[in-house]
């Protein structure tokens, strides 16, 4: 209320002082004529009276008459307009002395009563131009600008805070009132003022005048430091900090609580009158005191209560200074180590073990982020004045005082003006960079300035674990396109291939050995076989080979492949088979699941060889499960039962940082010609595509062990036994290759279809065939029933092979079907569930395409439906 009248009466004051239009000077009584004034005046009425003689006798003043009659004139007019209009009216006919220069200022009108007053004082128009500022405001503004108040007058408030960018709401606010003509008070966050950075907290008041003027007073806060709990600089980033802070007195009344644990408990910046027990229950606020005699940072797990009664746990680092009623207390708020990591035992708070530095601050020291203070005009150009211990750490000891900030860092680009272009985005804004000297360490890099406008603190975040995430994804996502794309490439590959093997068979046909020719047609054979491996390579990254999977038992199978491996192995490599007990049955393809791990064989052999000259090769089957996988760190592999299959061996190992990359097309560590690297690209999409998982567990120098999982076959679905001669004698190879019978043929590609044609009815088969799906349904309502086998491309343009059989079934009777695709065969049989079809994976030699045919044609017809 003193304030408020206080305020009044300056307005009143000011007001009387407008209305008049003069200044507070009082007047002196008898103030004598001025003889130069009577002498003006004399002169005046001299020349007036001249002029009137003139005007009455015109023949005796002569020519000069018309001249003193328009002189008279003038006068006179201008002594009326100054008399009524001008400042004579307000000085009258005899105008004291002072009084001329008192009217010419009076367009600027004087605020002598601000200067009598102890803070800070700014006299503003209703659009916000300053009018008038008194001496501690001028001083003020010397302070906080560092560059001088401008010449031309006062500067306004929101110039005077401008450079510190926690102090723009509330300028805003108070702006705001001023406009609204309302009354309002803020008190700012700390900030601090000139050359030598003095901290410092302000409370400003606006209030309104007359005629729409605004008054604003500017107090500074005698108490800041009880305010904020800490003298030094370092209590100047406790508003903006990512953590929770709170000071408080020994009677638990909060002084002062940092944006962070407002917008936590939702209170408002203006909230006032809070105490600690407002904000969590009492057992909690003994918990806070407990070691407030000792002065030793005390740490305990509490509940913050929100205005909304919701409680938040905590860990509360609190520290007290002071002895007695005078005693400050700091309390650092930081999520709850339940919240963390959801369990209360694994909670290990960095640094807390440590003891604290004589001039230490628990916020700046113990924080679990990177901090630091900087000295310096530019963010590239920085000095670093101190740094925490989450700083020092990150960069391994390199964040000593003395050195520049930029040191610390690197971009994904090279040359430092990328990196000072990006230091200086970092102002206000998060910015990721990496640690130097560690490749794998990302960090956040967010820098704030002074009131200055120069860089005072950075905090920097370690943000490695969230950049590999991504990474991750994104070559995951990356891998997935490139497997797509090899898929499709493979597909029409083999259709090339296929045109490129049945001519050369033709072709060898008609010149056998001891040909001129033959060398050459071998020579193409060749370069054939090795294309289409690379390309069921492709097909197996790409996860979109043909898989022929069979139910079989795994010990039986390495059993008798082991003796094929003794043969790929080198002498000076010892080859060790153990199976496990009860090991498990599983459904794959047995060749797939051979071509995987004869890979894994070649690969540990060469490494063996390169790193000893020799070593020993072991390879172990066992039963297993998902939550085995994980507790080996495969948190990946899903739950169930699972058949271990582990490839070993003692050779030079993997190094870490390609660990990662070993399952990339193309990738290889082997010297040139001696790998295509795709071996183990062809291993992993064959893995993929059987529903399993493998990894790698490497030691550099001590060797490698893949780790394979493939799903258990259930019990119930385990086969019974069965006569292994007769399956034997049903799959023989037949010799006769000719035969008798209707086909039709289904292929888009027609150097393809034209191979096989011509291979058929040189057998002695009526062949019949189309291009496409449309074509061969014709044909086939046509001609019911005539077929006895249909062999039918899977993917054609418009309708497919799959679609057709489906839609020509009733026309087809009993006839067999024959497809010749890349497609798995489960995918098939989900489309085709009552019709039984077989398989030729392109490409295909005219013998294998032989062979099938007559073992299809010799089927009974029962077995087709």
């Amino acid at each position: 209320m003193k304030k408020d009248s206080e305020a009044l009466d300056l307005s009143q004051v000011l007001g009387a002082t407008e209305e008049t239009g003069t200044s507070a000077e009082p007047r002196e009584p008898g103030q004598k004529v001025d003889l130069l004034q009577l002498a003006f005046w004399g002169c005046l009425l001299l020349s007036i009276a001249a002029a009137s003689v003139s005007l009455a006798r015109p023949h005796a003043s002569g020519a000069t008459g018309s001249i003193l009659l328009i002189t008279m004139a003038s006068g006179g007019l201008v002594f009326l307009l100054w008399t009524v209009r001008g400042a004579g009216r307000f000085i009258g006919l005899f105008p004291e002395r002072g009084a001329a220069a008192r009217i010419a200022n009076a367009a600027a009108p004087r605020f002598p009563w601000i200067d009598a007053l102890d803070e800070a004082v700014l006299v503003t128009e209703p659009g916000g131009a300053p009018v008038a500022a008194n001496s501690a405001y001028d001083e003020l503004a010397q302070l906080a600008i560092v560059t001088g108040a401008s010449e031309s007058g006062p500067v306004t408030v929101d110039r005077l805070f401008g450079a510190s960018p926690g102090l723009a709401a509330p300028v805003y606010r108070l702006s705001k009132a001023a406009k609204a003509g309302v009354r309002r008070r803020e008190l700012l966050p700390p900030v601090a003022l000139g050359p030598e950075q003095v901290p410092a907290q302000f409370e400003v008041t606006v209030s309104p005048l007359p005629r729409g003027r605004v008054l604003w007073r500017i107090r500074r806060i005698a108490g800041q430091i009880e305010a904020t709990g800490a003298a030094d600089l370092k209590s100047l980033y406790v508003e903006d900090a990512p953590m929770g802070f709170f000071a408080a007195r020994p009677d638990g009344t909060i002084t002062y609580a940092n944006g962070y644990l407002r917008e936590l408990l939702g209170l408002p910046e203006s909230a006032k009158n809070i105490r600690i027990d407002d904000i969590m229950r009492p057992e909690f606020v003994k918990l806070l005191g407990r070691d407030r005699k000792s002065g030793a940072p005390g740490r305990a797990d509490i509940q913050l209560r929100a205005r909304d009664g919701v409680e938040i746990p905590v860990q509360a680092i609190t520290s007290w200074s002071g002895r007695g009623a005078d005693a400050n207390g700091r309390t650092i708020l930081l999520p709850s180590p339940q919240v963390l990591n959801g369990e209360g035992d694994r909670f290990a708070l960095q640094g807390a073990s440590r003891p604290m530095r004589a001039d230490g601050d628990p916020m700046f020291d113990d924080a679990p982020f990177g901090a630091v203070r900087l000295e310096g005009d530019r963010v590239d150009g920085a000095i670093i004045l101190d740094a925490n211990r989450a700083l020092m750490e990150l960069s391994g000891g390199r964040a000593t005082p003395g050195s520049r900030f930029s040191e610390l860092f690197v971009t994904d680009e090279e040359g430092q003006d990328a990196l000072s272009s990006a230091l200086v985005q970092a102002v206000d804004k998060p910015v990721a960079l990496r640690i130097a000297g560690k490749d794998a360490c990302y960090v956040n890099v967010f820098v704030t300035l002074n009131a200055a406008g120069r860089p005072s603190v950075a905090y920097v975040v370690d943000i490695s674990e969230h950049r590999l995430l991504e990474q991750r994804l994104a070559h995951g996502e990356k891998m997935q396109a490139i497997g797509g794309i090899a898929g499709r490439i493979a597909h029409e590959i083999n259709n090339m291939l296929q045109i490129t093997m049945g001519n050369q068979e033709a072709l060898v046909a008609r010149h056998p050995v001891g040909d001129p020719s033959f060398d050459n047609l071998k020579a193409i054979n060749e370069a054939t076989v090795r294309s289409r491996d690379l390309v069921r390579g492709l097909l197996a990254y790409a996860r979109e080979q043909t898989f022929k999977r069979e139910v079989f038992n795994t010990t039986d199978f390495l059993t008798e492949f082991s003796i094929l491996l003794r043969g790929v192995i080198d002498e000076r490599i010892t080859l060790e088979v153990n199976h496990g007990r009860d090991v498990p049955w599983i459904r794959a393809d047995k060749g797939q699941i051979e071509t995987a791990i004869i890979n894994l064989v070649t690969n540990a052999r060469d490494a063996m060889l390169s790193h000893r000259g020799g070593g020993k090769l072991v390879i172990r089957t066992s039963r297993t499960t998902g939550r085995e996988a994980h507790a080996k760190g495969f948190d990946y592999v899903e739950d169930g039962d699972y058949l271990l299959i582990e490839v070993e061996d003692n050779g030079g190992g993997i190094p870490k940082q390609l660990q990662e990359k070993i399952f990339q097309p193309f990738f290889t560590t082997k010297e040139k010609g001696y790998g295509t690297g795709f071996g183990l690209a062809t291993v992993f999409g064959i893995i993929k595509q059987s529903g399993g998982y493998i990894q790698p567990v490497s030691t550099a120098g001590k060797g490698t062990n893949f780790h394979i999982y493939l799903p258990a076959l259930p019990a119930a679905e385990i086969p019974a036994p069965v006569d292994h001669e007769a399956e034997a004698r049903a799959s023989a190879r037949p010799v006769d290759l000719s035969g008798r019978g209707r086909i039709l043929i289904i292929e888009d590609e027609a150097g393809v279809r034209d191979i096989a044609v011509s291979v058929l009815r040189s057998r002695g088969y009526e062949v019949e065939e189309a291009e496409d799906g449309e074509e061969a349904l014709e044909i086939i309502n046509a001609k019911p029933g005539e077929f006895d086998l249909v062999i039918s491309d899977v993917v054609m343009p418009g309708m497919n092979g799959p679609t057709l059989i489906k839609q020509a079934r009733e026309k087809l009777g009993h006839a067999r079907v024959i497809f010749i695709s890349g497609y798995a065969e489960q995918e098939l049989a989900k489309q085709l569930d009552d019709r039984a079809v077989s398989f030729l994976p392109k490409p295909f030699s005219v013998r294998q395409l032989s062979e099938l045919v007559k073992r299809e044609i010799g089927t009974p017809q029962k077995e087709a439906a």
